[in-house]
């Protein structure tokens, strides 16, 4: 049976304070509004004005967090995807779900980092959708979204593989800190059903799309060095303890 250590997930708290934000914002306006006319506000020009000034306010505050809430609302979904996914991996895998990663100046957060017998191999999900374009060296990718009014929107991305050759780099000066030399290799998983990939990657990127084939890809995936049962403990321990979690 899998081992699963979840850390804590930052978003999820942003997420649902979001929401609560956005509640109050969409309420705001309403209530203003009626006491704007119940009070016969608009008789008196000055706070009339102020009253509008509030409702505007309230109303553009709500669509900049609505956008913030779309966006970290889509992330948190796709680790829930991905977390579904590897649920259903047979084996004695140590799965850290959420896992803050930190030696000397580099940070970051893991999504999902694997330990079992075939190596050590860190997921990284993104829930993207549309068009995705871009090159292992670029800086930034492109995300293409085509609606069916006929509008077009193009927004760029941090390379996600760029991303995860630090995230990797870091774990591999933690592991090799305390005496552990081990490959790390780390998996891209596009947890979008609506995503097409247009990218050019080299031959030791590892892409997935949906989970079925993020699926087959853990199930045969394999480093070349086998890790005896003592040892992968050992690599977790030392996580666990370089992390907190």
């Amino acid at each position: 049976m899998n081992k699963i250590i979840r850390g804590r997930n930052a978003n999820n708290k942003k997420v649902k304070t979001l929401f609560i934000a956005q509640v109050v914002l969409g309420v705001m306006p309403v209530l203003l509004l009626i006491l704007f006319v119940w009070k016969k506000m608009y008789q008196t020009p000055i706070v009339g004005t102020v009253f509008i000034i509030l409702i505007f306010l309230c109303n553009l505050a709500y669509a900049f967090l609505a956008r913030w809430y779309a966006v970290l609302h889509s992330g948190v979904k796709g680790e829930r995807r991905l977390f579904r996914t590897v649920k259903k991996l047979h084996g004695t895998n140590i799965v850290f779900h959420n896992l803050p990663v930190r030696y000397k100046r580099g940070r970051s957060e893991l999504d999902m980092l694997i330990v079992c017998h075939a190596g050590v191999l860190i997921i990284e999900v993104k829930n993207h959708s549309g068009t995705i374009s871009g090159s292992w060296r670029d800086d930034k990718w492109t995300q293409r979204k085509h609606y069916r009014d006929g509008k077009v929107t193009e927004t760029m991305m941090d390379n996600p593989i760029k991303q995860m050759r630090r995230q990797r780099d870091i774990v591999k000066s933690i592991l090799t800190a305390a005496g552990e030399n081990v490959w790390i290799d780390s998996v891209l998983y596009f947890s979008s059903p609506n995503a097409k990939l247009k990218i050019s990657l080299r031959e030791s990127d590892y892409v997935c799309c949906e989970s079925a084939e993020l699926l087959e890809f853990l199930k045969s995936y394999d480093s070349g060095e086998t890790l005896s049962k003592s040892r992968m403990e050992h690599i977790a321990q030392i996580l666990r303890e370089s992390s907190g979690v």
